[in-house]
């Protein structure tokens, strides 16, 4: 229903003919509302921000709360929260993603861009948190509630009072309940986080409520995430909100596209760890890229490996020396293998962050070091197998028809390092520069 009546006029007919202004706690019905006004209470009673405050509530320092399907009080107080401002600059922040989430690029909506969040890691990121699940969506009912609003109140809320929020996440030891808006607010209504947060402190006591408050806006075409997370000092102090801490992120695009100098001088010497030329007969990259994983979950031997991938245990050992010469994982005197300092630093960064790590490290073993370089001087030139077994021929401790055997490896690797960077492409029987 459209209004009949102008908002501010609206609001200024109401205050004069039905609110008693001595009174710090006014209640209005909806018949109230919209007999006097002709308005929808739903539409009269969408306050927001304070900027949104007809002049007739701001004169007499009141803000509306809803207190009864249907029925709202006029509550004396400051009702609002002033965002604050961050002083350090915007966390790049770049998507683990296997996959580009088109449909969350249709559109602008708070529960897109929360989803979008969400499903890209960054709200257990800022949560500090693993395990989050989306649990919490849409319109709850409240049980009933009091509590004050500075010196005034009680202020008593029935139970089935609609509360929404635009997502909430559970883990095992907390609840993360989220009001999401578009945009650059300056301020918001506290209601927004204070009625979910008594809520599931009532339904869930057990785990710890977090509310946040979320705000999505462009900067200069990329999208610019922000996230105050607050807590209630005093569960019967409406006005007891204060920051806890509070983050921005600078969405920045994944990179999978490196040059091979960029690869070459990835990451810093200190992770140069091989001087040796043998290569590991360990065709499928993936899987030395995949040891590291498997050993931090207890896969850490020949026997597991080749259980885990059904093949035979000397075969695991190719994978797992692999991963140790380029400085993953090592293996102890009982013949397990465990991580390296660099193997636990690989194991917990990111998917994306693995791939350009291991990317890395893979250019400076020495006989992909040398087949890149010989690319890097040979311009559109191809490398070929050929050429890789006599530079294996050359320097490793190999002979007869090894090095041929080896160079298939190298290719092979060669072939994982196109997909995970761009920076070689497959072109006849060998490899060119991107």
């Amino acid at each position: 229903m459209p209004m009949v009546m102008p908002f501010e006029e609206a609001w200024e007919k109401l205050v004069q003919e039905r609110v008693n202004t001595a009174l710090d706690l006014v209640t209005l019905t909806k018949d109230d509302i919209e007999s006097v006004t002709g308005n929808e209470l739903r539409l009269m009673a969408k306050i927001d921000c304070a900027a949104s405050l007809p002049v007739a509530l701001r004169r007499h320092g009141y803000f509306v709360l809803p207190v009864k399907n249907g029925e709202y009080v006029l509550v004396r107080g400051n009702g609002y929260h002033v965002l604050e401002k961050f002083s350090e600059p915007p966390t790049i922040f770049r998507p683990q993603l296997d996959f580009e989430l088109e449909t969350l690029g249709v559109g602008d909506s708070e529960s897109q861009h929360i989803d979008y969040c969400f499903n890209v890691g960054l709200i257990e990121g800022f949560a500090t948190s693993r395990g989050l699940r989306q649990t919490i969506r849409g319109r709850k009912r409240m049980p009933a509630i009091q509590f004050h609003v500075g010196r005034v109140g009680p202020v008593q809320v029935k139970a089935g009072v609609q509360v929404e929020v635009d997502l909430g996440c559970e883990g095992r030891a907390e609840v993360v309940l989220i009001e999401a808006k578009v945009g650059d607010p300056e301020d918001f209504i506290v209601r927004q986080l204070f009625y979910p947060y008594r809520k599931w402190r009532l339904e869930i006591p057990q785990k710890r409520i977090r509310p946040w408050f979320f705000c999505s806006l462009e900067v200069a075409g990329k999208r610019l995430y922000r996230f105050w997370e607050y807590e209630f000092a005093n569960d019967d102090q409406y006005q007891s909100l204060r920051l806890t801490r509070g983050q921005s992120f600078l969405i920045e695009p994944k990179k999978t596209r490196l040059t091979v100098d960029e690869l070459l001088h990835a990451h810093g010497v200190r992770h140069s760890h091989s001087q040796t030329w043998d290569v590991p007969q360990a065709d499928s990259f993936w899987r030395v890229a995949e040891i590291p994983l498997l050993v931090e979950q207890g896969i850490n031997s020949s026997a597991k490996l080749a259980v885990h991938y059904g093949f035979d245990p000397r075969q695991s050992s190719y994978y797992r020396q692999a991963a140790e010469f380029l400085g993953l994982v090592s293996q102890e005197p009982d013949f397990t293998y465990v991580l390296t300092d660099l193997g636990r630093e690989y194991v917990g960064r990111p998917a994306d962050e693995r791939r350009q790590l291991l990317a890395g490290l893979l250019a400076r073993f020495p006989p992909m070091r040398a087949a890149l370089e010989l690319l890097a001087r040979g311009g559109q030139r191809e490398i070929t197998r050929v050429e890789i077994a006599a530079l294996l021929e050359r320097h490793a401790s190999i002979h007869a028809s090894t090095p041929a055997r080896r160079a298939s490896t190298i290719l092979a690797w060669l072939r994982w390092l196109q997909s995970a960077t761009g920076a070689v492409q497959m072109q006849g029987a060998g490899f060119i520069l991107r």
